[in-house]
């Protein structure tokens, strides 16, 4: 049967299903890949507003608190002797009215005179800032600048942290040319962070700084500084005096769930790819063996009616193709072995001639089964009829001297043989099959008028 044909369908079969094996993935992966991303741009810019709504909570709070403390430098700056009598009254409806302020603390000549409330903040009562470097750098900066200035995170000398307002107090507003003091309101930096959503935020990681000083580098006022090099988010908070930065980096963790999706997508995607491949090889089995089986005689193997047909048809088209040979292959006497011995008897002896046929035509030429006792042998590249002649003369020795034992019952083969050669005369598939005929019906009258 045609091995070059198949080997072609064999490999044309091989390279689609890699084509297909390489299209499905790659669609998979860029599926996957187009979602995921699509789902992480999505995440990310969810993170993005929650960011500026937490920044925006910062700011405000802050914002707020200093406002409202504004108001009390103002009263001071008018009228000090006025404040400090009524100090008290004054400082408390500033913390009733504020959110995050611990205290406050009123320092005439930067030392501290006045604080509320005392209780708990009785150390920072007579601090001079003048012995704290750190914190005396703050109050200068504020009075440098004649405005508000918020130092901090610092640690408190009353224990904590703390954010701290520095209002610096002029006795000649506006002028500002005699300073009296100052006065610093410490807000409760824990809680700040807390209560804002910065410690708990989910999705990124998070980092404050203020502006660079000079000589100085940025401060940070929260989070990891590394996280300043690599942002993926900047957002401004604009405070008094001051614009500090909210920067953040989105944490892997915010995205595992989508990668988990990305993940399951690509093995379900990959498990129906495989399984669509493995539906595919059984499709094609089940066609080659479909196929194999229409044009393959059932009992012998051999190629059938059909397939001959269509190899001839083939050869006859093929300008290229050199002549060959057909030989008609008749059982005489079949009939009744099928009679006396039964069809079991029939079926071997036709399996018993199939084989010899084989073995005597040799692969390079094709051996059929044409129909119930009726062989063809196709002999291809033939020169002379002398080849044909030898190749009839092997094939009556070789089948004619194998006696079949069946059930202690010796079956002689015998054969009737005709042939037709092709040539340019033959026109038709039907033409050659009928001359063929034709010689092995006359060979057949041949044999009967000798016996």
């Amino acid at each position: 049967m045609e091995i070059g044909s198949n080997k072609k369908h064999i490999i044309f079969f091989i390279i689609l299903s890699l084509a297909y094996l390489f299209i499905s993935m790659s669609s998979v992966f860029t599926i996957s890949q187009y979602f995921s991303e699509k789902e992480i741009a999505a995440e990310k810019e969810n993170i993005r507003k929650n960011l500026a709504l937490v920044r925006f909570n910062f700011e405000a709070s802050i914002f707020m608190d200093t406002y409202l403390a504004d108001s009390l430098a103002t009263v001071i700056t008018i009228d000090p002797n006025f404040a400090i009598q009524n100090w008290e009254t004054i400082a408390s409806k500033l913390l009733q009215k504020a959110q995050y302020v611990r205290n406050v603390g009123l320092a005439p000549n930067n030392v501290i005179q006045y604080i509320y409330p005392l209780t708990g903040n009785e150390a920072a009562i007579g601090l001079d800032f003048k012995t704290v470097p750190e914190q005396m750098r703050t109050v200068d900066l504020a009075r440098q600048r004649q405005k508000v200035y918020i130092a901090g995170p610092v640690n408190l000398v009353q224990g904590g942290k703390g954010l701290i307002a520095r209002f610096p107090i002029f006795s000649d507003f506006p002028v500002n040319q005699h300073y009296w003091g100052t006065i610093s309101v410490v807000m409760d930096y824990d809680a700040l962070i807390t209560e804002t959503g910065l410690n708990s935020f989910k999705g990124a990681k998070i980092a404050i700084k203020k502006p660079q000083l000079a000589n100085e580098e940025a401060h940070v006022v929260y989070g990891d500084k590394a996280i300043f090099e690599q942002a993926d988010v900047v957002y401004p908070i604009r405070l008094p005096g001051e614009t500090w930065q909210l920067m953040a980096q989105f944490s892997l963790d915010a995205h595992k769930q989508t990668i988990a999706t990305r993940h399951l997508i690509v093995t379900i995607g990959a498990l129906v790819t495989l399984l669509l491949y493995v539906v595919m090889i059984l499709l094609y089995r089940h066609y080659k063996h479909t196929h194999k089986a229409a044009l393959q005689d059932e009992l012998t193997h051999l190629p059938n009616r059909r397939f001959m047909i269509s190899l001839l048809n083939r050869l006859m088209n093929d300008n290229k193709q050199p002549s060959f040979a057909l030989l008609n292959i008749d059982l005489n006497d079949f009939k009744q072995v099928n009679d006396d011995l039964g069809h079991e008897a029939g079926d071997e002896l036709l399996k018993h001639i199939a084989k010899l046929l084989q073995e005597v035509a040799g692969k390079e030429n094709t051996v059929a089964r044409f129909g119930g006792d009726e062989f063809l042998v196709l002999m291809k590249n033939i020169a002379s009829q002398s080849e044909v002649d030898e190749m009839i003369a092997k094939i009556r020795y070789s089948v004619e001297s194998s006696v079949l034992l069946w059930e202690k019952n010796h079956i002689a083969p015998s054969l009737s043989i005709g042939f037709a050669i092709y040539d340019s005369q033959i026109a038709t598939v039907k033409q050659l099959l009928s001359q063929a005929d034709k010689s092995m019906y006359a060979h057949k009258k041949q044999e009967r008028l000798k016996a």
